[in-house]
C-alpha cells in the first residue's frame, strides 16, 4: 500500500488567488485611515497628508497615533488581507466539493472541517474577532455531524482562549489526520494548484497529515467513522504494528474455557481467526480445541509475570470445574440478570466492581471512603494480629485459611478511608486480596482485603484519577485521568514501570488484555488506543465514535475489543488489524459497562438509560464484510433489552455460569 503525506505540498509555487475582498468595518476603516495620516504626518509629506483628509472628509485632530499603534495597524491591515483571501478560498474549496463527482465527494469533504478551525483559529490569533465570527456563521452549516465542536469553537474569543482550550489547542501542536485514497487526493491537490490557493495548501501543509493510500474511495460508513474524531483519522502505520492478541494457555482464564465436556460441534467456542478471513469465505470463526496453541498468542516470558502460587492453582482448578455445565445465552435462551441497587447514593457512589467470581462487590465513595461488601455467605475476615501468627505451622497446607481470624474479625462490609477527596474508580484483583483505588487526590490505593488497610500509595499522576484496573493475570495494574496519560505500575515499584502519552483528552476507561501484554484505553477525544507493555508503544489507533469512549471490553479470546461512547454506540474493532467490524445501536444515553459472556458469544452493555441490552457478537463476526459496508439490524442482534424503573448502570459482568450481573444507583 503506497502512502503519502501532506509535506508534497510545500514545493508548490507562491501566486496569491485575487478574489474580492470583504468590505472592513467603518471602525476599522477609520483606525487605518488614521494611522495612514499619522504615517504622512511623521514623514513631513503635508500636501498628501491634506489631500488624504479632504477626500476622507476628516478633521484635524489633535490626538496622535503612537508609533506603535500605527505599525500594529498596518500589520492588521496586511494580515487581514491574507485572511479575507483564505476565506475566499476556502469558499472556493467548499463549492468544488459540492460539485465533484459523488464517489471522490465524501473524502474531499473530510478536509472541510479542520480548515474550518484552522481558519478560525488563525483569525483569532491575529485579532481579528469580528471577521472570525463572520466566518463561523457563513460556514457553520457546513460542518456536518460537528455541531458539538463548533459550538466550543465559537466559545474561543482570545489568544489565551485557544491557549487554554482543552480540544482545540491541540490543533497548534498536532497534525489533524485525514486518509483518503490517491484519486481523491489528486483531485484536491490539482484544485489547489490550479487555483493558486497557496494561503488553504500552507494550512494544510503545517496542520494536517493527509495519509494517502491505494485503492477505492471510502463507503459512506466508513466515512462516518473517519469524521467523528477530534484529531481526525488514526494513522494505518499504528495498526499496521505486529501484536500478539491471542491468549496462551498458561493464562488462567483461557484454561477455565478449555473444558473437555463443552466442545461439540453444537456450541463452539468462538474466536477471531485473521488467516480464515482471506478465504474467499472469508469465514472468521474458529474453534478452540484443548491442547491447540492460538498461533497470535505472545511468548510465554515476554511480560515477567511472577509464578502462581498452589493457592492460585487451585482456584484455577476449582473455576474450571465451575465452568462445566455454563448456560449458553442465544435467541431461543434469554440471560437471566441479578441486579444490585444501591439505594440514597445518588451523588454518593461514583463506580462499582465485582471480583471474578461474582462474590465481592465494592463501590468508590464521592466521600472519599471505598466500601465492600460480601455478596455470599461467606464473610470478610480480617487476618490475626501478628503476635498470634507467629504461633502458627507456616507447613499447614491450610495456612491461608487458618491465618484469618474467623471468630472475632468476621464481617460483611468492609470500608477504607485514606484518599483525601472523591474516590472516582475501584477494581478488584483476580484472587480477591487487593483493592485498587484512584482518586481526585491523584493518588492510586492499595487496599488489602486481608488486613483490613492500606498497603501503598502511588504518586505518578497530577491531576485527578479517573480509572484504575488490574491485569487478568494480577502483579500488573494501570492507572490513566485528567493528565492524558495512561500509566503502567508493577506491585514491585513505587514509580510507575510505563507512561503512555498520546490521547488528546482525559482517559475515560481501560481493560487489559486477557493475556496482560496489552492496556486498551478510551478517551475523550473519542480514540481508543492500545498499548504494548513491552515496548510503551501505542499498536492500535481505534476512531470511530461520536463521543467520549466511557467503557471498554476484551473478548476471553482477545481476538475481538468491544467499545461503548457516551452518546450510545458500540463498535465491535477486529484487533489483528484494527478495522471496525460491526456496532450495536440501542442505548440513548451513555455505555457505562460493557461485559461478555465467558465463552465470548455474547456482549452485554448497559447505560445511563437504565437499560441492560444482550447482543449476539457472533452473529456479528459471522457477517464482518456485511458491517463494513452496510448496518446491521438491530433485530439480527439485540437479544434481549431489559430495563431497570430508576437505575442507571454502573457496572456489569458475568459469572462462570454466565449469569449477568449488575449494580446500579437507585435515581428516582
Amino acid at each position: 500500500m503506497a502512502s503519502m503525506s501532506s509535506p508534497v505540498l510545500a514545493n508548490l509555487g507562491t501566486k496569491l488567488d485575487k478574489g474580492c475582498l470583504p468590505s472592513t468595518s467603518d471602525n476599522e476603516d477609520n483606525e487605518l485611515l488614521q494611522a495612514v495620516l499619522e504615517y504622512l504626518k511623521k514623514k513631513n509629506l503635508r500636501t498628501t497628508e491634506a489631500a488624504l483628509r479632504k477626500e476622507a472628509d476628516i478633521q484635524g485632530s489633535d490626538d496622535a497615533i503612537h508609533i506603535d499603534k500605527m505599525k500594529d495597524v498596518l500589520t492588521n491591515y496586511k494580515s487581514r488581507q491574507q485572511q479575507e483571501k483564505a476565506i475566499n478560498q476556502y469558499q472556493a474549496l467548499c463549492e468544488f466539493v459540492e460539485k465533484s463527482l459523488e464517489m471522490y465527494r465524501g473524502e474531499l469533504g473530510l478536509v472541510i472541517y479542520p480548515l474550518f478551525v484552522q481558519i478560525y483559529i488563525e483569525l483569532i490569533l491575529s485579532n481579528q474577532l469580528g471577521l472570525a465570527t463572520e466566518f463561523y456563521y457563513q460556514f457553520k452549516d457546513r460542518q456536518e455531524g460537528r455541531e458539538e465542536d463548533i459550538n466550543e469553537l465559537i466559545t474561543i474569543r482570545t489568544k489565551e482562549g485557544v491557549q487554554i482550550n482543552n480540544t482545540f489547542s491541540h490543533y497548534r501542536t498536532s497534525k489533524y489526520v485525514v486518509r483518503m485514497c490517491k484519486d481523491s487526493f489528486n483531485c484536491l491537490l490539482s484544485h489547489l494548484q490550479d487555483n493558486s490557493h497557496v494561503l488553504l495548501l500552507n494550512l494544510i501543509n503545517m496542520h494536517l497529515f493527509v495519509d494517502v493510500f491505494d485503492g477505492i474511495p471510502k463507503q459512506p460508513s466508513q466515512l462516518g467513522l473517519s469524521n467523528s474524531t477530534i484529531m481526525g483519522d488514526g494513522k494505518r502505520s499504528v495498526n499496521e504494528q505486529k501484536m500478539f492478541y491471542g491468549v496462551v494457555h498458561s493464562t488462567p482464564r483461557l484454561n477455565a474455557l478449555l473444558d473437555p465436556d463443552e466442545f461439540d460441534d453444537e456450541h463452539p467456542d468462538i474466536i477471531l481467526d485473521l488467516k480464515k478471513r482471506k478465504r474467499k469465505d472469508r469465514t472468521i470463526l474458529a474453534t478452540v480445541r484443548k491442547g491447540k496453541t492460538d498461533m497470535y498468542a505472545p511468548p510465554a516470558a515476554r511480560i515477567p509475570y511472577p509464578p502462581q502460587t498452589e493457592a492460585e492453582i487451585t482456584a484455577n482448578i476449582e473455576m474450571t470445574q465451575e465452568y462445566t455445565g455454563r448456560y449458553r445465552i442465544s435467541h431461543g435462551k434469554q440471560p437471566t440478570i441479578a441486579f444490585y441497587t444501591f439505594l440514597n447514593a445518588v451523588g454518593r457512589v461514583n463506580s462499582a466492581a465485582m471480583s471474578e467470581d461474582c462474590k465481592l462487590l465494592t463501590a468508590a465513595c464521592n466521600t472519599g471512603s471505598i466500601k465492600t461488601w460480601s455478596l455470599s455467605r461467606q464473610k470478610l475476615y480480617k487476618m490475626k494480629e501478628p503476635s498470634e501468627l507467629q504461633q502458627l505451622d507456616m507447613l499447614d497446607e491450610n495456612i491461608l485459611d487458618v491465618m484469618m481470624d474467623t471468630d472475632r474479625n468476621s464481617t460483611q462490609v468492609i470500608s477504607f478511608y485514606g484518599h483525601n477527596g472523591p474516590v472516582h474508580d475501584v477494581a478488584i484483583n483476580y484472587n480477591k486480596s487487593l483493592i485498587l483505588s484512584g482518586g481526585n487526590d491523584s493518588y492510586v490505593r492499595l487496599w488489602s482485603l486481608q488486613t483490613h488497610s492500606q498497603l501503598m500509595a502511588y504518586r505518578g499522576h497530577d491531576h485527578p484519577i479517573w480509572r484504575v484496573e488490574w491485569s487478568p493475570l494480577g502483579h500488573y495494574f494501570v492507572s490513566g485521568g485528567s493528565d492524558q496519560t495512561v500509566l503502567l505500575w508493577s506491585m514491585q515499584h513505587i514509580a510507575p514501570v510505563r507512561i503512555f502519552c498520546g490521547h488528546f483528552g482525559d482517559i475515560t476507561s481501560l481493560v487489559v488484555h486477557p493475556n496482560g501484554n496489552y492496556v486498551a484505553s478510551g478517551s475523550s477525544d473519542r480514540t481508543v488506543r492500545v498499548w504494548d507493555f513491552g515496548t510503551g508503544n501505542c499498536v492500535r489507533h481505534l476512531t470511530g465514535h461520536k463521543g467520549a469512549v466511557t467503557s471498554l471490553q476484551f473478548s476471553p479470546h482477545g481476538h475481538l475489543l468491544i467499545s461503548g461512547d457516551e452518546k450510545g454506540g458500540i463498535l465491535i474493532w477486529d484487533m489483528s488489524n484494527g478495522e471496525n467490524i460491526g456496532a450495536f445501536s440501542n442505548h440513548t444515553a451513555a455505555v457505562t459497562s460493557l461485559a461478555l459472556t465467558r465463552e465470548g458469544a455474547c456482549v452485554i452493555s448497559g447505560g445511563m438509560d437504565n437499560l441492560v441490552n444482550t447482543w449476539d457478537l457472533t452473529f456479528v463476526v459471522d457477517n464482518a464484510d456485511v458491517a463494513n459496508s452496510e448496518a446491521i439490524a438491530t433485530e439480527d442482534v439485540l437479544i434481549n433489552a431489559s430495563k431497570t424503573k430508576h437505575s442507571p448502570i454502573l457496572h456489569l459482568t458475568t459469572t462462570r455460569k454466565n449469569l449477568v450481573m449488575g449494580v446500579g444507583i437507585y435515581a428516582p
